[in-house]
C-alpha cells in the first residue's frame, strides 16, 4: 500500500492506482466527464485536475491519470483548481451547446454560461472519447476513432460512412456523458446516430416486438452466453412464460 494525503486526510493507493481511483474509493469527489472506470483514462476533459504536491513543487495534473505516490499531497478543491474548472467547463460548454447533460453538470459546478463563441450550435459532443474506447475495448469493434485535427477534430466512422461492423450494443450512447449520441429502434430496426449506423434487431416470436440487436445476440449465443429461449422471447413474454409456468406447470 501506497500512504499519501488527499485534502490533508491519509489515505493508501494499492498497486497501480490513480489519484482519482483513490478518492473514489475513499469517498471524496473529483468531477469528470470522459471517465469510467470500464475503459482506459484518457484526460481529455481535464475536469478531474488537482494540486499535487510533491519534493515541495505545485503541480495541477490531472487525477484519472496521474499515479498515486508515497508522500504525495493532493489538494482537490482549491481556488486555483476551482477557476480552472470553471473556465474548462466554459470551453466545453462553448463546444456542445446543444446538450443539456452538459449544461446541467455545468450548473451543479456553479458554470451557467460561457464567454465563449460556439461555433455550431447543435453540437453535443465534447470529444471526450468514451465511445471510442469502449467500441474498441469492450464491444471490440473499432467501429468509431477521432479525424482530423485541431478545430476540424471529430468523432466519425471510417470513411464517415455507416459502418458495417456495429453490433448494436449501444456501450457508446451507455458512457457518453453529454448525450451525443441517440439510439432508436423502430420497425426498421435500430438506429444510431450521429454514426448512421442501423442494425437488425431480433423480434420475438411471441409477440413481434424487436427487442435486441441481432449481431449482439447471435455473438452471445456463440460464445454460449444466451440461451435460446432468450434469443426467441422479449422480456415481457419471457417473463409471461415464466409466470406461466409456475402457476400452471406448464410450458
Amino acid at each position: 500500500m501506497t500512504p499519501f494525503t488527499i485534502n490533508n486526510l491519509p489515505v493508501e493507493a494499492e498497486p497501480g492506482e490513480t489519484v482519482l481511483q483513490v478518492a473514489r474509493r475513499y469517498g471524496i469527489e473529483i468531477p469528470t466527464l470522459c471517465y469510467h472506470e470500464a475503459v482506459t483514462a484518457y484526460a481529455s476533459c481535464r475536469l478531474c485536475i488537482v494540486a499535487a504536491t510533491e519534493g515541495g513543487r505545485t503541480r495541477i495534473v490531472t487525477s484519472c491519470t496521474y499515479p498515486a505516490r508515497e508522500g504525495l499531497e493532493v489538494h482537490t478543491d482549491t481556488e486555483a483548481v476551482r477557476a480552472l474548472r470553471r473556465v474548462l467547463l466554459e470551453l466545453l460548454l462553448a463546444e456542445a451547446p446543444a446538450s443539456e447533460q452538459l449544461r446541467e453538470y455545468a450548473a451543479g459546478l456553479g458554470v451557467t454560461t460561457t464567454r465563449f463563441p460556439s461555433e455550431d450550435p447543435e453540437n453535443k459532443c465534447i470529444l471526450c472519447g468514451l465511445c471510442e474506447r469502449v467500441c474498441s475495448e469492450h464491444a471490440h469493434v473499432g467501429s468509431i476513432s477521432f479525424a482530423h485535427r485541431g478545430p476540424r477534430r471529430k468523432m466519425t466512422t471510417p470513411f464517415d460512412e455507416p459502418p458495417d461492423q456495429c453490433k448494436g450494443c449501444t456501450a457508446c450512447a451507455y458512457v457518453c456523458p453529454t448525450g451525443a449520441i441517440d439510439v432508436r429502434i423502430g420497425a426498421g430496426g435500430m438506429e444510431l446516430e450521429p454514426w448512421c449506423a442501423r442494425v437488425e434487431m431480433v423480434a420475438c416470436a411471441e409477440c413481434g416486438m424487436r427487442f435486441a440487436p441481432a449481431p449482439e445476440m447471435e455473438e452471445l449465443a456463440e460464445k454460449g452466453k444466451v440461451e435460446p429461449a432468450v434469443m426467441a422471447l422479449c422480456p415481457i413474454c419471457r417473463r409471461k412464460a415464466h409466470a406461466r409456468v409456475l402457476l400452471t406447470g406448464k410450458a
